[in-house]
C-alpha cells in the first residue's frame, strides 16, 4: 500500500473509533450512518487481507 493510501486508511480508521467511542457502541454493532458504516466495513475487509498476505 502506497503512503498516500495508508493514511486515507488510517485517517477513516480514526473516524471510525471516534464515532463508536462518540456513540458509546461496540465493535459488534454497525455504526448508524450508511457512510460510516460503509468505512467500517472497509477497514475490516483491508485488515482481514492483510492477516492474509502475513500469514503467507
Amino acid at each position: 500500500m502506497t503512503p498516500a493510501a495508508r493514511a486515507v486508511v488510517e485517517a477513516a480508521r480514526e473516524l471510525v473509533r471516534s464515532r463508536r467511542w462518540y456513540l458509546e457502541l461496540p465493535p459488534e454493532r454497525p455504526l448508524p450512518a450508511r457512510l460510516e458504516d460503509t468505512l467500517d466495513r472497509a477497514i475490516a475487509a483491508l485488515d482481514a487481507e492483510e492477516a492474509d498476505r502475513a500469514r503467507g
